[in-house]
């Protein structure tokens, strides 16, 4: 919000939610399915592979609307996509990228016909378009414009990496499945996140992702009783966390209440052993007893706690500095 820049590694987050990934995973649910709502077709014409923005869109309605009067207002657009021929006869730029976007689809349409694997459909929607000039051209240059560039063509490495995976895992995958398969992923995958990683730049990771890893100032943020230490049972479905080693008959006991208290203990200390200068702990405190609390671990600290109470005078921004002065 400080317009500070941010790395977050790519694979704390499920690659289906990277914005550059759900425009071509867009169009692929386009292609294998009959009944995408108009909305999502819409959301795909104002994107990176459609190039117009909403008002192009509102004015290709209007213009579809002068020369086939006889379709709904909104199915125009949606059949407009999937049927190129309704666009004969409508002028204008936005028809002209509208009309691109939709005889790219024929082609990756056609591809999926003739048997093409998901990473070569990919690759048609991809190339078609001058969207990987145009990030390429950012990226190359300075600036927050560059960092989403760099992040966006990190993301789109690891969604090709990851078609050309399943292909070799499963020897063909139908392009259907693998949209079900990725759309379905809600954990993190194997991704190019680390390499993605560069500059000066704040970085977002969990406790577990800091292990081995030092900076100069370490934050660590949210340090609440329930959040840290977290002591709810985390057992597995079907208990396999209590499977002892080999050699050992029958299961484990279930982890007691001091375990979990020690196991949150530790990862707390390896948090708070990231820094080589400083190291900042930030928690709230509700003046209600059922409110937020701050963690227990903050008195083991060995440092008085500052209590601090209301906002900064001004955002801690660039623009909140010029608007103060």
């Amino acid at each position: 919000a400080a317009g500070a820049p941010v790395e977050v590694a790519g694979d704390e987050t499920p690659l289906v939610r990277e914005p550059a990934v759900a425009v071509l995973l867009s169009a692929l649910e386009l292609l294998v399915s009959d009944d995408v709502p108009r909305d999502r077709v819409e959301e795909l014409l104002v994107s990176p592979l459609g190039g117009l923005d909403a008002t192009e869109v509102r004015a290709l309605t209007r213009a579809l609307r002068a020369v086939h009067p006889e379709v709904g207002p909104r199915e125009l657009v949606r059949r407009a996509v999937l049927e190129p021929t309704l666009l004969d006869g409508v002028d204008g730029s936005a028809a002209a990228r509208t009309r691109s976007l939709a005889q790219l689809l024929e082609r990756a349409r056609a591809d999926i016909a003739s048997g093409a694997t998901a990473e070569q459909v990919l690759w048609t929607l991809w190339s078609g378009t001058p969207w990987g000039e145009r990030l390429r051209a950012t990226a190359v240059g300075g600036g927050h414009g560059a960092r989403l560039a760099h992040r966006d063509l990190d993301a789109l490495c690891a969604l090709f990496e990851t078609a050309a995976r399943s292909e070799e895992q499963r020897d063909h995958t139908s392009v259907a499945t693998f949209l079900a398969t990725l759309s379905a992923q809600e954990i993190p995958a194997d991704t190019l996140a680390e390499r993605g990683v560069r500059g000066e730049a704040v970085r977002l990771l969990t406790a577990h992702r800091s292990k081995g890893l030092e900076w100069r100032l370490v934050v660590v943020a949210h340090a609440q009783e329930g959040s840290w230490p977290d002591l709810r049972r985390r057992d597995s479905l079907l208990g396999a966390d209590r499977i002892g080693p080999l050699g050992h008959h029958g299961l484990l006991p279930p982890l007691s209440r001091g375990s979990m208290l020690a196991e949150e203990r530790r990862l707390f200390y390896v948090a708070v052993t990231r820094p080589r200068q400083r190291l900042v702990v930030t928690a709230v405190k509700s003046p209600d007893d059922d409110g937020e609390q701050p963690s227990r671990f903050l008195d083991e600290l060995g440092h008085p706690v500052q209590h601090r109470v209301g906002r900064p005078r001004r955002p801690l921004s660039m623009p909140g500095l010029v608007a103060e002065l």
